[in-house]
């Protein structure tokens, strides 16, 4: 089964447990999990606190960072994480990433293990495989957002191998051009750009005013740092981890 295939089949089988865990806060199994009916910012504070439980091991998938306090809020916790030697791995759609809160905070804190993936359509973390904390901010629920601690072992076992299968699937971050910002950045962009629409080497450097030298350097660069063989591949790989997008302003 190709990479594709089995990232679709292990997102389908997410979006199917992530149903069974919004219907386990409301059965008879309720008691296993600990809610706190609150809104905003509280939720993200009280998933924080809980998080910092760890001794081991959290995998954190994340669809969103809704704004720069959010943003901070995720980066301190990951840093205590790392500070106490827990092992962090986040998953994350791609456009989480490359926004600039994220690159202020988040992607500067050190030891953080980080894939991405469009298969991240919920908030979910589970903390040394034995608990799961699911935000829950949907839309039109009594009391508003909420989150949900829940320690049932069957549920957490099954999250905590979705999320390590879904991880094993991602892609890693393209760190060069995803986060470098300036003239470099839109530079090796405007290669990688010209790499997918075919241009010959000379008519590259042409379209650029670059010297063919310095042009290829850059290819190489990209090649390097996209951890392929072939100008296909890297556009390949390009095209999948959204970096032919335009910088985030």
């Amino acid at each position: 089964m190709g990479s594709d295939n089995l990232e679709e089949t292990l997102g389908q089988a997410l979006r199917l447990l992530e149903s069974a865990v919004h219907h386990h806060r409301r059965s008879t199994l309720a008691s296993a999990s600990a809610e706190l009916p609150v809104a905003g910012e509280a939720v993200a504070g009280w998933v924080a606190r809980l998080v910092l439980r760890a001794e081991r091991d959290v995998i954190w998938s994340l669809p969103e960072v809704t704004g720069e306090d959010h943003a901070r809020l995720v980066a301190q916790t990951l840093a205590q994480l790392a500070g106490k030697g827990v092992r962090t791995r986040m998953l994350c759609p791609p456009e989480v990433i490359r926004g600039v809160a994220w690159q202020r905070s988040v992607g500067t804190v050190a030891r953080l293990e980080v894939r991405v993936t469009e298969g991240v359509r919920q908030e979910l973390v589970v903390v040394d495989g034995a608990a799961v904390i699911a935000p829950d901010a949907s839309p039109g629920e009594p009391g508003g957002s909420r989150a949900s601690m829940i320690q049932n072992s069957t549920v957490a076992d099954m999250l905590h191998q979705l999320l390590c299968g879904m991880w094993d699937t991602a892609q890693r971050p393209m760190r060069p051009l995803s986060f470098e910002g300036g003239a470099r950045g839109r530079v090796l962009r405007e290669v990688l750009t010209l790499m997918a629409e075919g241009y010959k080497d000379d008519a590259a450097a042409r379209k650029l005013g670059l010297s063919v030298r310095t042009y290829r350097r850059y290819v190489a660069d990209i090649m390097r740092d996209l951890q392929v063989e072939s100008r296909f591949q890297a556009g390949v790989r390009a095209v999948r981890a959204g970096l032919m997008e335009s910088d985030p302003e």
